[in-house]
């Protein structure tokens, strides 16, 4: 029998959460998930050194970190907090944020005393089944001389059927079908390409910002062609984003490329987790039209 319990909005009310991110924008997604599920108390930081400097008194319920938080990695991080070393209690619970992430990295995230974890693109659902896991359903401390941390076992949901997202999870291993595989492979071409020329926007913004635009119109009816809704959706957002915030100052290349790595990570969902799918869509696009009705509100020049 599953846990069904819920954590209330009382007790998100009440909650302290650290975000750990070097990328502002993935930051702020954390931040405005945690904000719809009415958690108003949090403090993020760009860099592991001065989340510790903020952690000795906001003294985080639960800290949220990246992978990659700054000179200092995600799994470091950890285990200055798991040697008691920063201010903070090594008891607090750790959820890891990553992009991706394979086999070995798992094993050393679980070895560094991880509580859980959490692919990108995050979805309010998503950080909060994070929550809920580490409040309702603990996992004992262990404070032995090999490892210091959550209980590295747990039992396992047979019924479990969602997309891989758990610490515990194994990565998925088969493609759901011949097409899928084929779809997949050329869908991730042109994300490489795409992601590539976005990388280069800083020469010259204005063309950056134009030539990013014309290739994604250049592959809309391609990627229409794919038959997936929920990736067309999300390549639907990021043409919505350069129409809706074009030359502004306001324009934030780190959005588009997030929209890029939002499609590669769907791309290795199975068919049973349509619903994470559609609210992660749900999450793009509400974050956007926000940064689009933000842009209109300060009325920057436009080129």
């Amino acid at each position: 029998m599953t846990d069904e319990r819920t954590i209330s909005p009382s007790d998100l009310k009440r909650m302290k959460v650290l975000v750990v991110d070097p990328n502002a924008y993935m930051r702020g997604v954390v931040a405005d998930s945690l904000r719809r599920l009415t958690v108003t108390n949090i403090n993020a930081t760009a860099s592991a050194m001065e989340a510790f400097t903020v952690g000795r008194t906001f003294k985080p319920d639960i800290i949220f970190v990246d992978w990659d938080a700054g000179r200092m990695s995600g799994l470091e991080f950890t285990r200055e907090v798991r040697r008691n070393t920063t201010g903070m209690s090594r008891e607090t619970p750790i959820i890891l944020l990553a992009g991706v992430i394979d086999h070995d990295q798992l094993m050393s995230a679980r070895q560094a005393g991880i509580n859980e974890f959490l692919l990108k693109p995050v979805s309010a659902a998503g950080v909060l089944s994070r929550i809920e896991e580490v409040v309702l359903r603990p996992r004992k401390f262990i404070d032995s001389r090999n490892y210091v941390g959550p209980c590295r076992r747990r039992k396992e949901d047979p019924s479990y059927a969602g997309p891989w997202r758990r610490l515990t999870d194994e990565p998925p291993q088969k493609a759901t079908s011949d097409l899928a595989k084929e779809n997949a492979f050329k869908l991730r071409a042109i994300i490489d390409n795409l992601s590539s020329y976005a990388d280069r926007t800083n020469v010259d913004r204005t063309a950056g910002i134009r030539g990013m635009y014309r290739m994604l119109q250049q592959y809309a009816q391609e990627v229409a062609t794919l038959g997936d809704e929920i990736i067309g959706r999300v390549w639907n957002t990021a043409l919505r984003y350069i129409e809706g915030v074009g030359m502004t100052d306001t324009y934030d290349i780190e959005v588009v490329k997030y929209h890029f790595q939002t499609i590669a990570i769907i791309l290795d969902m199975p068919e049973e987790a349509y619903l994470h799918r559609t609210s992660v869509a749900n999450e793009l696009e509400r974050l956007v039209n926000k940064k689009i009705h933000s842009a209109h509100e300060k009325k920057p020049d436009v080129a």
